[in-house]
């Protein structure tokens, strides 16, 4: 290992340390991520001639800008759905229904584990989170809630050709069909979800519901809302025309924003309250910038090779000549990527192994890299989201209460994968 790869490491894991105890140190996470990655690129740029460090920072630039620009757009169309209500509806809906607690949380799981599944991972993630804000009083509730959610949408989207970035990978790179991620993966995912579910329902404390009041503050706008839901669709439809999800996202956006806008010059919604500008606003920008960061680090040790060889380590010199190696491999790869970005290392797996592998190994390789992220609230783009929405949620909290959980959901879809299809 060069002296570079040495530092890089170095830093990236005291960057690591840094995020998991920043209520400690007293100093946010999104500046601990945004140093060490900037810190990071610095090093990687000794050595490199313009060319080739213009290259890998518009490639990186690349990624980090579709992630940050679909989270903006999400954020602003989740926040716009809160400001007219729809969260709030869907609360006194629920508490009509008068369930239990753990009732509730199994509903508000299956519910998280299929939009994930339907949409993707991260736009569940953002979209449960408020709807938890409005059912949950107690902290610890809403805490192993919303760690039950990352899991949950982790192991929903890994089934689903749109669910994850991995998954959208294999599917484009012809590893897999659609039908094929969805029949095959649908019952390991199903135990990725269900184990934690059941674990973490023991956290479930009792809340008297009854007395939560539910405050209007603005009639609902349905088509201002079915509007926002479809444009979460659109991120999905816009794989068709192969263009990256952000395009649906900030197309759905200016639809909604123009309808906004046009009913305020009609007299139909209150003046400012219900202007678009306004409710950017109320976007949480250091969830962003906790992206960035984050994303400047990873990109940093797959611009000097690190991941890449880290896949070469995981996988060996010949891993078509056995399929256990790729089984094998393929595990370690999903407990790596709990703190390691699944995307570029699934995109040097995808050019590692050769061609004519049999698709039960990508489907494989789609569960692990999607639901190993679920293990640390960093690995994946959903425990990230979370991290940087719900203040409570550190690091050293998520592990906690979700990591353990989360590992033996893991290693259940393993086995059921490896008991349906090996043996």
């Amino acid at each position: 290992m060069d002296l570079q790869s040495f530092l890089l490491i170095a830093i990236f894991s005291a960057g690591f340390v840094g995020i998991a105890l920043e209520h400690h140190f007293k100093v946010n996470k999104s500046w601990i991520a945004l140093f060490t990655g900037s810190l990071m690129w610095m090093v990687v740029a000794f050595g490199k001639s313009s060319e080739t460090l213009h290259n890998a920072i518009l490639h990186g630039s690349a990624e980090i800008f579709e992630l940050v620009i679909f989270l903006m757009g999400a954020m602003t169309i989740v926040e716009m759905m809160g400001h007219f209500r729809f969260f709030t509806w869907i609360e006194s809906k629920l508490l009509g229904v008068n369930i239990s607690n753990k009732k509730l949380f199994w509903i508000l799981g299956l519910i998280t584990f299929i939009a994930s599944a339907l949409l993707d991972n991260l736009t569940s993630t953002l979209v449960m989170i408020q709807i938890g804000r409005h059912l949950y009083i107690r902290k610890e509730n809403f805490s192993v809630f919303v760690i039950n959610t990352v899991i949950a949408a982790n192991a929903g989207g890994a089934m689903s050709p749109v669910g994850d970035v991995t998954t959208i990978m294999l599917w484009l790179a012809g590893k897999f069909t659609a039908w094929e991620i969805l029949f095959y993966g649908f019952v390991p995912s199903i135990v990725a979800w269900v184990i934690p579910q059941a674990l973490l329902t023991s956290r479930i404390v009792f809340e008297n519901r009854e007395s939560k009041e539910s405050h209007e503050v603005l009639p609902l706008q349905w088509q201002i809302i079915v509007l926002g839901l479809a444009t979460f669709g659109f991120a999905v439809l816009v794989n068709i025309l192969h263009l990256p999800p952000f395009f649906g996202i900030i197309f759905g956006l200016g639809v909604v924003a123009i309808v906004i806008d046009v009913k305020l010059k009609k007299g139909k919604l209150k003046k400012k309250a219900g202007h678009i500008v306004n409710i950017i606003k109320t976007i949480d920008m250091a969830t962003l910038n906790f992206f960035v960061g984050i994303l400047l680090a990873v990109n940093a040790l797959q611009v000097q090779g690190i991941l890449g060889d880290i896949a070469q380590l995981i996988f060996g010199s010949d891993p078509a000549g056995d399929p256990n190696k790729i089984i094998f491999g393929h595990t370690w790869l999903g407990i790596i990527s709990s703190v390691l970005d699944n995307v570029p290392l699934t995109a040097a797996v995808i050019k590692m192994l050769p061609e004519g592998i049999n698709f039960i190994y990508w489907i494989l390789l789609a569960i692990t890299a999607g639901t190993g992220g679920s293990i640390m609230v960093i690995g994946s783009a959903a425990g990230v989201a979370a991290m940087g929405q719900v203040r409570e949620l550190s690091f050293v909290e998520y592990f906690k209460k979700g990591s353990l959980p989360a590992l033996l959901g893991y290693l259940g879809a393993v086995l059921s994968w490896y008991l349906l299809f090996m043996l």
